[in-house]
């Protein structure tokens, strides 16, 4: 008899478990967590492509309303950083004036503005640095100047050797802070 009654309160006991983890997910089903205002990653995917201007975090419009008066968003991309992770390129342009590409992270955060330029408006000691380091490697004629959040400014290289290409970016003194993998 002690046996029952035991078997029957483990059988009470799961089943108001059950019920009790039931309730659960039905809360959870019902009150999602808030959608954040990021890109969302997966983590078997590479993020590459265009990106939907729909899908831009709120915060890449505000900041381009804020600081690009008049300027429009052309386009979005998926673009690496140099120094790795993932960020949005996104291209903008104004009547008469320059096109820009911003580039932020996913979540929105602005990183720096790229202006492309002719390789001979590069500050002397950016391409000194470059022929020294990369001696062997050909400097393609367009450049982009990278204006910082910081306000800093740096320069960004694209560079080959016969079937190899690389990125190069560079301080205004030469530096080079960073080098993508060939």
């Amino acid at each position: 008899m002690n046996h029952l009654k035991v078997l029957l309160l483990g059988l009470v006991l799961s089943m108001t478990a059950c019920n009790n983890n039931q309730q659960q997910q039905t809360e959870v089903a019902e009150n999602p967590i808030e959608k954040k205002d990021t890109i969302q990653q997966s983590p078997t995917e590479p993020l590459s492509g265009k990106v939907s201007l729909e899908k831009l975090p709120s915060q890449v419009n505000e900041f381009i309303a804020k600081n690009y008066n008049g300027y429009n968003i052309s386009g979005a991309a998926y673009d690496p950083l140099c120094t790795g992770g993932d960020a949005i390129d996104v291209a903008i342009s104004k009547k008469g004036q320059a096109n820009y590409s911003l580039i932020f992270l996913l979540d929105g955060t602005f990183i720096q503005q790229e202006v492309d330029l002719n390789v001979s408006n590069a500050p002397s000691l950016v391409l000194k640095s470059v022929k020294e380091k990369f001696a062997d490697f050909k400097i393609a004629s367009q450049i982009e100047k990278l204006t910082l959040a910081d306000k800093s400014i740096q320069y960004l290289l694209d560079i080959s050797k016969g079937n190899r290409s690389k990125e190069v970016i560079l301080k205004e003194d030469g530096t080079i802070v960073c080098e993508s993998k060939e």
